[in-house]
């Protein structure tokens, strides 16, 4: 299901039904409908229950794995920008456009998840289509 999340940009929810991996609720696909960067989507971000709070939902970006000293580490590819640094005074203002990209797609996960199931035909497989 498609939300429109205002400011040009679209979440695309697809449900996890299957429950595996356990945890994981659903993946997003972010589209930009206006602006320079209109037609152009992102894909790899994850809805998944907090482990220590399941109630609560978190959302991770996608993320490049790489080997540095021979550990495992990851370098996210959505990342708030390091000029903002010096013109914010909080921790709170520099890392809110982070959290308002991520409220956005836990709101298109909560209206996907609130809409009624559509009966697809029983003969046919679901779209995975991803719109290109």
């Amino acid at each position: 299901m498609r939300v429109d999340v205002g400011d040009g940009l679209a979440v695309e929810i697809t449900l996890n039904r299957q429950g595996n991996p356990p945890g994981k609720l659903a993946d997003a696909v972010l589209f930009w409908t206006d602006g320079p960067l209109a037609g152009l989507c992102m894909l790899g971000l994850g809805v998944w229950e907090r482990r220590e709070k399941p109630s609560e939902i978190n959302v991770t970006m996608p993320a490049r794995q790489f080997m540095s000293k021979g550990e495992k580490r990851s370098f996210s590819l959505v990342r708030i920008d390091h000029d903002l640094d010096e013109s914010t005074e909080s921790k709170h203002d520099y890392y809110a456009p982070l959290d308002s990209l991520r409220r956005r797609i836990v709101h298109a996960y909560t209206t996907a998840v609130s809409a009624p199931v559509e009966d697809a035909p029983v003969d046919e497989a679901p779209d995975d289509d991803l719109g290109w």
